[in-house]
């Protein structure tokens, strides 16, 4: 690539990552998640017993799909105490991340693929504090549905319970052209919110075997949920 192509992408890059562009652009969404979810009628399964959890003192971790988080921001209430949402270093997402923020959630960028271990003593850290930690676990990039083992070993780190997260509505559209099928919400008809505390107790020490069978276990059961959730909204089959 020629340089003056090279110094003009950066200065692209350099203006699309401004606060200007996304500042607007997050909280431009951050409204359009409002307005539709406030003309919804939804239905919460298991959310009084997170909150009461939460707001005895214990931070949890949330685990949900990527493909669900149009709606996520409206699955806690800061009220509950606090939680942190673990997203990408990338544009896309530092802009899931200013979303959440607009919602009262707090944001924190990993910035490898792969384990690392600075996140995972500042998760430590939170968690003592009682922050709770959301977490898509196909994300940022997928596989889509192909749960990573970060919450088992933040779980195990930690001793917080994981909490399935996942949520549908009746009348939605697949956004295009993105790799896990996001759906967006249309306004009208109903929604709905499950929440349910994973009962499997993750032990202090893992081997890759058992680090396995639980990262599939928690695959199969959030799918589980997301395909509850789905037909509860008259879906046969999974939306994505």
């Amino acid at each position: 690539m020629p340089k003056y192509a090279k110094r003009i992408r950066r200065r692209v890059e350099s203006v699309l990552d401004s606060e200007a562009i996304t500042g607007t652009a997050t909280t431009l969404m951050a409204r359009h998640i409002r307005r539709v979810c406030s003309r919804i009628d939804w239905t919460h399964v298991g959310r009084d017993d997170l909150a009461a959890e939460v707001r005895s003192g214990q931070p949890v971790i949330m685990a949900l799909w990527h493909g669900r988080l149009a709606v996520a921001p409206n699955g806690w209430d800061p009220d509950w105490g606090r939680l942190c949402v673990v997203t990408s270093a990338a544009r896309p997402g530092r802009m899931v991340g200013g979303v959440m923020q607009r919602f009262g959630l707090e944001t924190m960028p990993m910035r490898d693929r792969k384990s690392n271990t600075a996140t995972s003593l500042q998760v430590a850290r939170m968690a003592r504090d009682g922050v709770s930690m959301g977490f898509a676990v196909d994300g940022p990039e997928g596989p889509a549905r192909i749960a990573k083992s970060v919450p088992i070993d933040w779980a195990r780190l930690t001793g917080c319970p994981i909490w399935l997260y996942s949520n549908s509505v009746e009348r939605y559209r697949i956004l295009p052209k993105v790799w896990d099928n996001m759906f967006s919400p249309k306004p009208g008809g109903r929604g709905v919110m499950l929440y349910r505390k994973w009962e499997v107790e993750v032990p202090k020490r893992l081997d890759d075997s058992t680090r396995e069978c639980l990262r599939q276990k928690l695959q199969d059961d959030l799918d589980a949920l997301s395909l509850e959730a789905d037909r509860m909204m008259g879906h046969p089959d999974r939306i994505n």
